[in-house]
């Protein structure tokens, strides 16, 4: 039987990689911390150290249909 060989694995995350949750919230600052709670759950609090909020973005789609 052969000796396992040593292998070095390398991972790197892709520049255009992006998750977007959907929460509701009553102001940029509340959005962006149920958000970050989001991701957290998702891929646990380490990983997301590495990551930054890149945009936020209130949904006005909603708002509109609530005028009608």
């Amino acid at each position: 039987m052969s000796k396992p060989k040593e292998y070095t694995v390398s991972f790197m995350p892709f520049d255009t990689l992006q998750y977007d949750y959907v929460v509701e919230a009553k102001d940029e600052d509340e959005a962006y911390e149920k958000g970050k709670e989001e991701l957290i759950e998702a891929i646990g609090y380490d990983a997301s150290k590495d990551w930054e909020c890149s945009d936020i973005e209130e949904d006005i789609e909603e708002d509109i249909e609530e005028k009608k």
